[in-house]
């Protein structure tokens, strides 16, 4: 069986699973892909989420990983078999969502929840269809495609505050590795605007050069509103975002090795 875990160095949970395969003794069987210096490789598997891992080719698990689950399946040589419930579907979607900044700018701009459903690899192993049989995923896959293409709005509602805090904690994350220092609010507002916050969050949003690029104008009220709410929540909790970023690299500076990110492939 062939594992490949796809990384980034600044993200906690790739760490923290090269950190739990290498206690268990499992990290010399499988293979770790840096998305910082192999980014083409990545894109050609449509890696949109870090840790994403893939078994055999085919992508498990995207942003969020089982370690135990994953350990069992390294042990074992094969692929564990989940039961999936269909009523936990649209709530590990949306969580699947939330943990890939990509997807989280993405659809908080786009809003469309029909092109999304279309990433079907990602949108299989955010839910755990990718962990069971051929006939039941399809199954469970069209339903939630009905459904989030039906009442896909409800949920972005439902589950706005949490778009918002990935979109605030990513934006301050970017300053400070800009920067590499804490920028006051008035700082922020100056060099950063609300169009120019817009601009990054439709430009860094899932997008690579212009594949996926949608640019929408920023006479467009609805999509501005939009925006504009995150914007403002951003700053208004910049100060607790700051200090989660900062906490995150300190540990991360800690934790990192680099023996780790630069296995061949």
């Amino acid at each position: 069986m062939k594992v490949e875990i796809f990384t980034h160095k600044t993200c906690t949970e790739c760490n923290l699973l090269l950190e739990y395969l290498e206690k268990e003794g499992l990290l010399g069987k499988v293979i770790v892909i840096d998305t910082q210096l192999y980014p083409f490789i990545a894109l050609e598997r449509g890696v949109i989420s870090t840790p994403s891992v893939f078994i055999d080719g085919k992508l498990v698990y995207a942003g969020v990983v089982d370690f135990e689950e994953l350990g069992k399946m390294i042990r074992e040589g094969k692929v564990v078999t989940q039961q999936i419930n269909k009523d936990k579907l649209v709530d590990k979607l949306m969580t699947g969502i939330i943990n890939s900044f990509a997807a989280t700018a993405w659809l908080f701009v786009n809003r469309d929840f029909d092109a999304f459903m279309a990433q079907k690899d990602f949108v299989y192993a955010v839910t755990g269809l990718s962990l069971t049989d051929e006939n039941t995923a399809s199954e469970m896959y069209n339903y939630l495609r009905n459904v989030m293409v039906k009442e896909g709005e409800y949920y972005m509602d439902k589950w706005k505050e949490q778009f918002f805090r990935v979109i605030s904690v990513n934006f301050i994350r970017e300053l400070y590795y800009l920067y590499r220092r804490k920028l006051t609010s008035e700082e922020i507002t100056k060099k950063y605007p609300v169009e120019v916050f817009a601009h990054w969050l439709m430009v860094r949003g899932g997008t690579v050069g212009r594949v996926g690029l949608r640019i929408h104008p920023l006479n467009e009220e609805d999509t501005m509103k939009r925006i504009s709410e995150a914007y403002t929540y951003m700053l208004l909790n910049v100060e607790k975002f700051w200090s989660k970023v900062m906490s995150e690299d300190e540990l991360l500076s800690k934790s990192s090795r680099e023996e780790v990110r630069f296995i061949s492939f």
